[in-house]
């Protein structure tokens, strides 16, 4: 992601296409994407051609995809339904950038919940040119980049490199509210702790504590910014007993303290 003061961060020509498509329709980018884009698939499957790599969106999946990204898509099947936001992103000089240089997948739990509803409102305000409509697909589009920054906080999956772990790690995933040892997602995976710890560090650059506690910081992330929670009752909900902790660990995550990302809301 590139470094930004995102105080300097607009967003403008602002377009939302949506409907259904058959099995073999799509589309063809291989000069280049003229947007920045977010592709949410309501039901189906599409899968893009990248440069010596394949990339498969399912059912409920939300994809960032970056202005210039050289790619072709199809929709692989039969009446896929899809809501598409294209957008520029520039800074206060009027520069263009990427937050990403290729597709980015949000879907992390309660991430991708919040960001899958913020595409379907998108689709309700329309094409209206309304001083109201417009403002409204900003703040939308802004709250999506927000959830997409905060999911980057976390390594993309990358689950075929070691999947004797796999088991452990979806475990992990469906239960990281919950203070279980590391031995419970060893057992799961049927491999020793040690060797669960070794590749899964290798895996994610983070060791299983580690990541399960930004997957909580990611929760409380999201519940100081949608769900009006005070920063003890975030912290609380994401599983965290030490406030003092909390406060500390969420700003070296996300580079500002739970009080701040409270206040962004408030000042919006």
């Amino acid at each position: 992601m590139n470094t930004l003061d995102f105080n300097d961060l607009f967003v403008g020509d602002i377009s939302i296409v949506s409907g259904v498509r058959q099995k073999g329709r799509g589309v063809d980018f291989r000069s280049g994407r003229l947007k920045h884009g977010f592709l949410y698939l309501l039901n189906g499957e599409a899968t893009f051609y990248l440069t010596g790599k394949t990339t498969r969106v399912k059912t409920g999946e939300l994809l960032y995809i970056p202005k210039g990204l050289a790619y072709k898509m199809q929709y692989s099947q039969p009446d896929t339904s899809f809501i598409v936001v294209n957008f520029e992103m520039f800074d206060r000089s009027g520069n263009g950038f990427s937050l990403f240089e290729s597709i980015h997948l949000v879907s992390l739990g309660d991430a991708a919940h919040s960001a899958n509803h913020a595409m379907v409102k998108l689709e309700a305000c329309g094409t209206s040119e309304a001083p109201a409509m417009l403002l409204r697909r900003k703040e939308l589009l802004y709250q999506l980049l927000s959830i997409l920054c905060s999911d980057s906080y976390l390594p993309l999956d990358d689950e075929g490199r070691y999947p004797q772990i796999a088991k452990g790690v979806a475990l992990l995933k469906q239960t990281y509210l919950e203070n279980l040892p590391i031995e419970t997602f060893a057992k799961e995976s049927s491999v020793s702790t040690s060797s669960f710890r070794a590749l899964f560090k290798k895996q994610y650059g983070l060791s299983p504590l580690q990541y399960r506690n930004r997957l909580r910081i990611n929760r409380a992330r999201q519940l100081l910014l949608e769900d009006g929670c005070t920063v003890s009752e975030a912290a609380y909900a994401s599983g965290f007993d030490n406030i003092g902790y909390f406060c500390r660990y969420f700003k070296q995550v996300t580079g500002e303290t739970p009080s701040e990302t409270k206040r962004s809301v408030i000042n919006f």
